[in-house]
């Protein structure tokens, strides 16, 4: 089918004969800014609907006339600028000779983050379907056989208009009756189109559409021909698909993903993670890792040597890689017990004590990370513990006694302290964890005044250790003043938690509990009582107070993220969270959302204990928990 001018057309379903129904208006009543512009609307400043997208916009982010034949609109009528954009490209995507044309405006459009969801509900995955259609044609020159940047004129076969890229995406045999020569930059086109497509899935919503099209299989195709590429030019264009591809392995499609992706490119991807361009080493790892997690293509991908090749990256000589890497062993050993026992077996955890002594700091959090989380699993522990964990962490806590005051907070610190907290809480490693080597550099660290954070995690370790007789023996014959720091600790960071692991351990070595740390102690207890707390947690916190895996948690996140917000939940109203009453502000009634009586909780601070407490009954009263 030729056009008016001669150049050969690519009719698409948004002729007249391919109609949809008409989106539904956006209510005026609901909307008080442009959609685009945020000015407010007024008396002079009024609201326009566009007739493509049914969203409202001020008259000058309308004044664009376009005629929509697919939504029954045969006359130009008021459109916003995207849709605008979007129809013309509709428009020169079906002329062959603006392919070009069409491809870098769609780029252009995807590069605004609030048009890209436009431009799925609109059918630009067919353009791009059809786009890469053109530049995947075997008659364009290959991407990896031809080493010049600028390739000749190539003639281009299309499919006629009487196949909807909807059919094609399910008839890869259709008859092709047409064709015509196109002088087009084949590479050039591929970059445009694949670099569109990580604009439209670096958003999540839009990858389960790009992910369920025969885009994916378009780009295998690609992937798969410039997997030998050489030259400059082609490993662009193949490291664009590799980031394309790992955008959308993520979705859990076992038609597309796990079928067309992952069977028919795991070998290559594999064979990439050792390649000699080491940004295209790093992005098909990115890839694997994704591959690896994602349900749908996780035991495909260990039984087909993903499992072993991601370890081997934790050894390489390049941080992006062993970072890569431990997030991927990481979030795997997060999916469920059956990939923690895969993962152990496979030999992950030696990498990880190797990579302890990297030089790069970001190598060491992150290798510390997935020790801290393979340390919060009990059917990791031993594995940790066969492998020689724990003098490894001790120098990195050895090393950071010598640091500077504001780096004992560093989430290498906070991470390797959190792996001992949860292998102190597990009795049958007492014994092994009741090591000089190990309990020394911890009360020094007690004797640097770390933040209070640190405090926490520490008092917690010993708390948990006093129950073991040798470590009990260890905390008596000590040379570091021990019990002076211990007891200093209430004083210096005065927080409710910490009177309670202070007495457990000075009871637990039989040296005898200052008067002020008792009295603290009783209190938070009395408090804990009046807030309603289980008949469990008040044992615990009178006896053994610990910190929970969630707090655990949630320090290290904290630490990860260089952040000292404290967030008190309902959760956390316990004899271990619960602030100073006479100093602080102190939360009450958090429970009572449930109730359906309106009262939500309040905060409420008071200037002595009485009043407080008083509080405290009317909150906690029957009528009201």
């Amino acid at each position: 089918m030729s056009s008016s001018d001669g150049s050969s057309d690519l009719s698409s379903p948004q002729t007249s004969s391919w109609k949809t129904s008409r989106p539904q208006w956006v209510k005026d009543e609901d909307v008080s800014v442009c959609s685009r512009c945020m000015e407010f609307f007024s008396t002079l400043n009024r609201r326009h609907h566009c007739r493509q997208c049914g969203h409202i916009f001020c008259g000058n982010c309308t004044q664009y006339r376009v005629a929509v034949p697919r939504l029954s609109y045969d006359t130009p009528v008021r459109v916003c600028k995207t849709c605008h954009d979007i129809t013309q490209i509709f428009q020169t995507s079906n002329d062959v000779a603006k392919v070009m044309e069409s491809a870098k405006g769609l780029l252009e459009l995807s590069a605004d983050v609030q048009s890209r969801d436009k431009m799925i509900e609109q059918g630009c995955i067919d353009i791009l379907a059809r786009l890469m259609q053109v530049a995947c044609s075997p008659s364009s020159p290959s991407s990896s056989s031809s080493s010049s940047p600028t390739p000749t004129p190539t003639t281009t076969t299309i499919v006629p208009s009487t196949i909807s890229p909807r059919a094609r995406a399910t008839s890869t045999n259709a008859t092709i009756t047409n064709s015509t020569t196109i002088s087009i930059n084949p590479r050039e086109l591929k970059l445009y189109l694949c670099r569109t497509i990580i604009n439209l899935a670096s958003l999540d919503p839009n990858v389960p559409p790009i992910a369920e099209s025969i885009v994916v299989s378009q780009l295998v195709d690609l992937f798969l021909a410039g997997a030998n590429a050489t030259s400059e030019t082609d490993l662009e264009i193949t490291r664009a698909v590799t980031v394309a591809l790992s955008l959308l392995a993520v979705h859990e499609s076992p038609s597309t993903i796990r079928n067309v992706l992952v069977e028919r490119c795991l070998p290559v991807v594999i064979d990439l993670t050792y390649s000699g361009d080491m940004q295209l080493r790093v992005r098909n790892a990115r890839l694997l890792e994704h591959m690896l997690i994602n349900a749908c293509s996780r035991d495909h991908v260990i039984e087909n040597g993903g499992l072993q090749a991601m370890i081997g990256l934790a050894l390489a000589e390049h941080a992006p890689l062993q970072i890569v890497a431990c997030r991927a062993i990481k979030k795997l050993c997060e999916s469920g017990e059956k990939a923690q026992i895969i993962v152990t077996d496979s030999g992950a955890v030696l990498p990880l004590i190797l990579m302890l002594a990297s030089s790069d700091q970001d190598v060491i959090e992150s290798a510390t990370d997935v020790i801290a989380s393979f340390a919060e699993m009990p059917i990791t522990q031993g594995t940790l513990l066969q492998a020689g964990i724990v003098h490894p962490l001790v120098d990195v806590i050895s090393s950071g006694i010598g640091a500077q005051k504001d780096k004992l907070a560093s989430p290498v610190l906070i991470n390797v302290l959190t792996t001992f907290s949860h292998l102190a809480a597990n009795q049958e490693l007492w014994d092994l964890m009741a090591d000089t080597q190990v309990i020394f550099p911890l009360i020094k660290l007690l004797g640097l005044t770390p933040p209070l954070s640190v405090i926490k995690i520490l008092l917690n370790i010993f708390s948990l250790q006093s129950e073991c007789p040798a470590a009990v023996a260890i905390f008596k014959n000590n040379p570091f003043s021990f019990f002076e720091k211990l007891i200093a600790t209430c004083s210096t960071y005065n927080h409710k938690s910490l009177p309670g692991f202070v007495a457990r351990v000075l009871q637990a070595c039989g040296v005898p509990v200052p008067g002020q740390i008792k009295a603290a102690n009783n209190r938070s207890m009395s408090v804990s009582r009046l807030l309603g707390s289980s008949s469990s947690s008040l044992s615990s916190s009178s006896s053994s107070p610990s910190l929970s895996q969630a707090e655990l948690s949630t320090l290290s996140s904290l630490a990860s993220s260089s952040s000292t917000t404290t967030r008190t939940t309902s959760a956390s109203l316990s004899s271990s969270s619960i602030p100073d009453l006479t100093k602080l502000t102190f939360a009450v009634g958090l429970n009572n959302s449930s109730n359906g009586n309106g009262t939500n909780g309040f905060m409420h601070t008071k200037a002595s204990l009485q009043s407080s407490r008083a509080s405290i009954h009317t909150s906690s009263s029957p009528s009201s928990s």
